[in-house]
Parts: structure tokens; C-alpha cells; sequence
């Protein structure tokens, strides 16, 4: 019975209800896109710079969408966009340079460095790590 009154319906009708859906997928979609910074979390993107023969390395990069940043239990200054750079002197032997991000919503990621530097000789980094915990 519902089939017949669905099929006697004019093209006006056919046309709203397809007007209103097609508003409402649109809605959701950009409703989506504006609020995925809430689940999507932090990100921290980072890499390590070393001048010859020296024991200060440099740790560089970005952590958007970070408000709380922490360099081996250490804040450190984060820029309006998310850049950071901050000096850590790094000992003979193997070391591990932890960047820890927190967002405005309790979200936190965590990167890892582990390095090996050799007594006059320079730090190689050799594994770099991202974990990300709710």
C-alpha cells in the first residue's frame, strides 16, 4: 500500500525530498571535516640536526594542534603555528630524546629518538618512534 502512495507521487515532491538529503549528506560531510581535529589528536612531526664534532643536537619540527610540549620531561616553547626547536646535549653512549605533545583535549602523542654517539664522533640517529595514546 505504501509503494502505490510512493509511486503517485509528482516529480515536485521526488525533487524536495532529494534536495533535503542531498543538504543533509553536505552537512555531515563538512560537519566531519571541521570537527576532526577533536578525535584525530595531536601530531608531532620532528627531526634531529647536529653541527660536526659537537655534543649539543638540535631537535626541530612541528606538533600541530599541540598546546603542552615536553622535550625528556622539559616544556619547551611552541610558535602559534606549532614549530619548535630546542638544544639538548647529548652524552657518549646511547641515548633516547623523548618529545611528549598534549592538545586542549587531553589527547597526548609521544616520539622517540634513540641515539648512539661515540666519543669524537657524531650522533647517529637510528630509530624514531611515534606513539600515540588517547
Amino acid at each position: 500500500m505504501q509503494i502505490k502512495n510512493l509511486k503517485k507521487k509528482n516529480i515536485k515532491w521526488w525533487v524536495g525530498i532529494i534536495s533535503c538529503i542531498t543538504l543533509f549528506v553536505f552537512i555531515a560531510v563538512f560537519g566531519y571535516e571541521k570537527m576532526s581535529f577533536i578525535w584525530k589528536g595531536v601530531e608531532i612531526e620532528a627531526t634531529i640536526k647536529q653541527s660536526d664534532n659537537s655534543s649539543i643536537i638540535t631537535v626541530e619540527g612541528n606538533a600541530s594542534k599541540a598546546i603542552h610540549l615536553t622535550l625528556n620531561g622539559r616544556e619547551i616553547f611552541i610558535e602559534k603555528n606549532g614549530d619548535f626547536s630546542e638544544s639538548v646535549s647529548v652524552l657518549p653512549g646511547f641515548s633516547i630524546v623523548t618529545l611528549n605533545a598534549k592538545d586542549k583535549f587531553g589527547k597526548t602523542a609521544e616520539k622517540k629518538f634513540e641515539l648512539v654517539r661515540e666519543e669524537n664522533a657524531s650522533a647517529i640517529a637510528f630509530q624514531s618512534g611515534e606513539i600515540i595514546k588517547n
